[in-house]
């Protein structure tokens, strides 16, 4: 089959276009499949039907690599994420690196019970135990593991024991209160030790009360001293 011109229309004639000539600046008409737009002209407001080439392409129109080249960009612009959501996986990583260092360091930290301060201990705030409150006759239990300071109400003559022993070195106070009747005595078990070999005697008087004061040297003593009489409490 031998190779057609485009078909123009001049003057109402139909025919071939020559050898030569190109299409430029046309606004209307038909280009006919098969046949082919050469030059540079621009070909608007026409009817393209099917099969038909438009090369090169004219302004206004999108060629399949205009879309390629966008899809590029899409493509540079994805692997940009992703290059960012790497980074931020590794800030992340990093992170939780440092954490896991800060928790790693803390098991050289003294923990809530049980851990020893092996150099000096200085405490620059308030430090203080908590009391334990007792009311009661007959054998007044004390456990020394618990507390270091006791607060003791007698309603009956009574006797001051340890339920366990404290630590060797543990100090701290006893607080005695007399009942609304008073007269109640106290004695003790459990490795006390007072000044001369004697219990102290307490304050008899209703509602009256003492302080005593204890330090144990070792699990099996405790020495204790009375301070009598103690009023506004």
């Amino acid at each position: 089959m031998a190779t057609r011109r485009p078909l123009v229309v001049v003057s109402g004639v139909t025919s071939e276009l020559p050898v030569g000539d190109s299409i430029t600046g046309a606004t209307a008409g038909t280009l006919v499949a098969g046949s082919g737009l050469d030059g540079g002209g621009a070909f608007t407001g026409g009817i393209v039907t099917v099969n038909a080439s438009i090369a090169p392409a004219a302004s206004g129109l999108i060629f399949a690599g205009d879309a390629l080249a966008i899809d590029g960009s899409a493509q540079a612009s994805g692997n940009a994420a992703l290059a960012a959501a790497s980074t931020a996986s590794s800030s992340a990583a990093t992170a939780l690196a440092s954490g896991n260092a800060a928790l790693t360091d803390l098991t050289s930290k003294v923990s809530k019970a049980g851990d020893i301060v092996s150099g000096t201990l200085v405490v620059d705030s308030q430090s203080y135990g908590v009391v334990s409150n007792t009311v009661g006759s007959g054998v007044i239990l004390l456990d020394f593991s618990a507390n270091n300071n006791f607060d003791v109400t007698l309603q009956g003559d009574s006797t001051l024991a340890p339920s366990v022993s404290p630590s060797g070195g543990q100090s701290g106070a006893i607080y005695i209160r007399q009942d609304g009747t008073g007269s109640r005595l106290l004695s003790y078990s459990g490795g006390w030790s007072f000044s001369n070999g004697s219990a102290p005697t307490l304050t008899l008087t209703a509602s009256g009360t003492d302080l005593l004061a204890y330090y144990a040297p070792s699990s099996s003593t405790i020495i204790g001293n009375l301070i009598a009489a103690v009023s506004g409490v």
